[in-house]
């Protein structure tokens, strides 16, 4: 028995990425229950005491940081102090990470959004999908919601799992923790709504930044299903056309993996944007969502059991040599 807690405390930080990302994938809080909710609740009501007109630029941008400060460190603070009275650090790292992984819940929606097109309920998929993305669905054609739901999952969940993970496993805890804080910041306070072009200046910024090697990890993991080689070319070509470089890589390598076209025209509080096409391949049907969806999950998988032969190829390779 000793050894066996020895053994997980000396992997502790495998064994609450696995336990928790296998968790993620069939189980969710419900959201009036997420601690994550109460915390967009707060950005929501700080936007609307700070984000005034007659307020300065610098006052803004200096709010911002605030914001983000007034949330983190009371978090980091009460979780320090829960390290000194649990009996394993390990289930505190398990909790939170639950918590901040986000799987299970956005693949209900998108499932849903998926069986009401195949209903042919064009209608209520728009309702659904407007809970997930910030652009206006009702405008939407059918091939526009293929289109938006592929976006959307692939952006949300790189931003809400994969990066959960990266920023875990590449500086700890408090890493991931800083980093949900300013991605939901960015995200309620979202630089495509032009009320908040300045007051999001900085999280918008400090989000990109920490998503960058996100997309870029992430479009090679998509780039496996494809021809890495002779597609680099088109996919920087169109991903430096994008507004974000390491978002449009990201996009472009998944959309000639799945052989489908995404980008576009679309709309954001009534506002027309246009952005350039991705990929290689025709508008996406119904039947590219759910595929689509099973692509990510097999890249998650692949993220796991890459970072479970990393983990343990040091003590397989001392016991064979043993």
């Amino acid at each position: 028995m000793d050894n066996i807690i020895s053994f997980i405390e000396q992997y502790s930080v495998y064994f609450s990425i696995i336990c928790v990302s296998l968790l993620s994938f069939f189980v969710s809080l419900p959201k009036d229950l997420n601690p994550l909710s109460a915390i967009e609740l707060i950005f929501k009501q700080i936007a609307k005491k700070v984000n005034l007109e007659d307020r300065s630029d610098s006052y803004k941008r200096l709010a911002s940081l605030l914001s983000i400060s007034l949330i983190y460190f009371p978090i980091i603070i009460i979780i320090s102090q829960l390290y000194n009275i649990v009996f394993q650090p390990i289930f505190i790292d398990i909790l939170i990470l639950f918590i901040m992984l986000s799987w299970h819940d956005k693949k209900l929606v998108y499932m849903q959004v998926s069986r009401a097109l195949k209903d042919n309920k064009l209608a209520q998929a728009k309702f659904k999908l407007s809970t997930v993305t910030q652009r206006d669905t009702k405008p939407l054609s059918l091939m526009g919601v293929n289109k938006a739901t592929i976006e959307s999952m692939v952006l949300q969940l790189s931003a809400s799992w994969f990066a959960v993970i990266f920023w875990y496993l590449a500086i700890g805890i408090y890493g991931a923790i800083f980093y949900r804080t300013v991605q939901i910041c960015a995200q309620q306070w979202n630089a495509k709504d032009e009320h908040f072009k300045t007051l999001t200046a900085i999280p918008s910024l400090l989000y990109t930044l920490m998503i960058f090697p996100v997309h870029l990890l992430m479009s090679l993991t998509f780039s496996l299903y494809d021809k890495p080689i002779k597609n680099i070319p088109l996919k920087f070509k169109q991903s430096l056309l994008w507004h974000h470089f390491s978002s449009g890589l990201m996009l472009s390598t998944f959309a000639i993996g799945m052989q489908l076209e995404l980008g576009g025209v679309r709309l954001y509080q009534n506002k027309k944007m246009t952005y350039p096409s991705l990929g290689n391949g025709n508008a996406p049907n119904i039947e590219k969502i759910e595929l689509s969806l099973q692509r990510l999950s097999l890249s998650a998988w692949f993220w796991l059991i890459c970072f479970t032969a990393y983990t343990f190829f040091p003590f397989l390779n001392d016991f064979m040599q043993f």
